[in-house]
């Protein structure tokens, strides 16, 4: 979605969805996001800062970081940026940043296209390992069995010449 800066006083509102086609281009095909990103942005404009905050949400299908099966995710994220113009970016090419520079993007022209921040922030809102349930018991590392849905026999003790040392020199 892009909104035009002069049509807006002081409040807008953005409400709409994201195409999950969007999403096709990512590499890592453990994830996959099943349902638009349905985003509801109050855009504000003071001067020339513009902030933009308001939540996302959207359905994944992601596999689990134990099982390796495929399970569903429903994120939920919040979106919180403020932009202001190219022209108050600084130049200098070594410049220590402070906190509150951190969460700022620039924009340059009238319009600004909201759709790489929506993308950027439910990507940055996936957590590194997700596991399909708190008790998910994973794989077995011998014979490779999904524990969660039988039992094997394997012997998983880990036996490794620093721990058969130990072990020789506590008896």
């Amino acid at each position: 979605m892009t909104i035009r800066l002069s049509e807006i006083e002081d409040t807008f509102l953005a409400k709409g969805s994201l195409d999950v086609s969007r999403f096709a281009e990512i590499e890592d095909k453990s994830m996959r996001v099943i349902t638009p990103v349905s985003y509801e942005l109050t855009v504000r404009k003071f001067d020339d800062l513009v902030t933009v905050q308001g939540p996302l949400e959207c359905t994944m299908s992601i596999t689990c970081s134990r099982c390796l099966e495929d399970f569903i995710f429903d994120l939920k994220a919040f979106l919180d940026i403020k932009l202001a113009p190219r022209t108050k970016n600084p130049r200098v090419s070594e410049t220590e940043l402070k906190s509150d520079d951190m969460d700022v993007y620039y924009y340059e022209g009238e319009e600004i296209d909201l759709e790489p921040f929506i993308y950027e922030e439910v990507l940055l809102n996936v957590p590194i390992r997700l596991i399909c349930a708190e008790d998910c018991k994973g794989l077995c590392p011998v014979c490779g069995r999904n524990k969660n849905l039988e039992d094997c026999q394997c012997d998983t003790a880990a036996r490794t010449l620093l721990g058969e040392k130990l072990k020789s020199f506590l008896n």
